[in-house]
């Protein structure tokens, strides 16, 4: 491939498009058919924002998205992709998103429903079952792939500690290649461009959430969280992304003022990027700025032509807020079992017979759960 910077954009237009001829893909499906028509998937040199209020499901949708799906496509279907993901998880220990990706397998494999906690065995008269224990051996190898895409970090907080793990991983795993410009007569070496060892691998950095990371000193001065941000995601991540072709993912809570109830029935419980908390000019540095939202948490009745009073908590709407290639208003309504990390496309409000499907799946869990004493 040629240095000069024309032919190499062009040179890789040709290429993607004979990737696509050839059955290659140039990003990771979605695995949400409807969705992927307005955004076909993850793209290596962009970069992701995930938000919501708490407790809707941020770090879930973030994991079937961004860890669970690419991975399921890998070990199943043979994506010819090599993935590795590095996973600053500052909320949850990685025994925690262990436990939850036990907890999706087994669903996904078996058809079995256990959450976490009751494979934490938390009730007194409610051990989990050797039969489950068995089952998780069985996958071990299934898990055992999961660790060896995904590194898991969660006693590293500070936004260069987090940028030094990719920047390593990057000067390891391919080339730096630099171009002299002159400056006032002096001639200096430049970052030109990078070549990876591997074109075909996908690198994630995910932050779960931005929130909490730590406040970085710098020249001897402490900066506010505010600011820590902003180097994070302003700085490193911007730098990673246009760099190494880098995927970063942050997640990143909608403002307290955002979670009152009438807040959130005067915009119709959807996040925006105005309620980003914390610092909301991390909008300007993210290609795709997703938000996630819960009609049920606020007592909407009906949300886009779906009945919420029956759906309760098992319906989400993800919506693109923002991004730099269009986009912005197109919703995905999806079915969500948190027990067990679980999104999928609802049908449409119209296909009465596919949402019925849905209906019984839900009655089903709802009876199951009434019967094992849960509420």
């Amino acid at each position: 491939m040629s240095d000069k910077l024309f032919n190499r954009v062009y040179e890789d237009l040709i290429d993607r498009r004979k990737r696509i001829l050839s059955g290659k893909i140039n990003c990771i499906p979605w695995g949400l058919p409807r969705f992927e028509e307005e955004s076909p998937g993850i793209e290596q040199g962009k970069s992701y924002l995930i938000s919501a209020n708490s407790k809707i499901g941020k770090s879930q949708i973030t994991n079937w998205l961004f860890v669970f799906n690419p991975i399921r496509q890998i070990i199943e279907e043979g994506l010819d992709i090599k993935l590795k993901i590095f996973y600053f998880s500052l909320e949850m220990t990685s025994g925690e998103l262990m436990r939850s990706i036990f907890s999706n397998i087994l669903y996904l494999k078996e058809g079995v429903r256990v959450s976490p906690k009751d494979l934490r065995s938390t009730k007194k008269d409610a051990p989990v079952s050797p039969e489950i224990l068995e089952l998780i051996i069985k996958y071990k190898p299934y898990f055992d792939k999961v660790e060896e895409i995904v590194t898991f970090i969660d006693d590293i907080r500070h936004p260069t500690g987090i940028n030094a793990v990719l920047e390593t991983y990057a000067r390891k795993n391919g080339t730096i290649v630099t171009k002299k410009i002159t400056i006032d007569g002096q001639e200096h070496d430049t970052f030109d461009y990078y070549k990876p060892n591997d074109p075909e691998e996908y690198v994630m950095c995910i932050v779960d959430h931005i929130g909490l990371i730590s406040e970085e000193k710098q020249q001897g001065r402490q900066l506010s969280l505010r600011e820590s941000i902003s180097l994070l995601s302003s700085k490193y991540f911007v730098r990673l992304r246009n760099r190494y072709n880098y995927i970063p993912v942050v997640i990143q809570q909608q403002a307290a003022a955002s979670e009152s109830i009438e807040h959130g029935k005067a915009r119709n419980n959807k996040p925006t990027l105005d309620g980003l908390g914390d610092n909301k000019t991390t909008q300007r540095d993210f290609n795709v700025i997703l938000g996630l939202h819960s009609p049920f948490r606020y007592g909407i009745p009906t949300h886009f032509d779906y009945d919420i009073t029956f759906f309760k908590d098992f319906i989400r709407f993800l919506e693109i807020l923002g991004g730099r290639e269009g986009g912005a208003g197109t919703i995905c309504p999806l079915y969500f079992d948190g027990a067990v990390n679980i999104f999928k496309e609802l049908p449409l409000p119209n296909d009465e017979e596919n949402l019925r499907k849905v209906y019984r799946k839900i009655e089903n869990i709802r009876k199951k759960d009434k019967q094992n004493g849960k509420t």
